[in-house]
């Protein structure tokens, strides 16, 4: 469907662990994200008014059996690009600020 941009992870009481992935289509403007579960052809509709965390740990409880250690987790290319795209963006503005006032 999309890019996973944040990940929802539970185990077992065996220790197996399932992931429910938020993914991203950037086709539409505004993006829209979708819940999809890594291990079965879950997907739901997001048109609802439930929490998506709460969707996802319900789902991974219910069906998998998965009820303990519910985490979420960004996507790693994600948490990078923020890093890195913030600052440089909070530079620009500042230099814009300076050339403005210069004006």
């Amino acid at each position: 469907m999309g890019t996973p941009v944040r990940h929802f992870t539970a185990t077992t009481p065996d220790g197996q662990e399932f992931t429910v992935n938020i993914e991203r289509d950037f086709r539409y403007d505004p993006y829209r994200d979708f819940l999809v579960c890594a291990h079965c052809d879950w997907s739901p509709s997001l048109l609802t008014m439930k929490k998506i965390a709460g969707m996802a740990g319900e789902h991974l409880a219910s069906v998998h059996g998965a009820d303990q250690g519910l985490s979420q987790q960004d996507n790693e290319a994600f948490r990078k690009a923020r890093l890195i795209v913030l600052p440089i963006v909070a530079v620009l503005l500042a230099v814009l600020f300076v050339c403005l006032q210069n004006f």
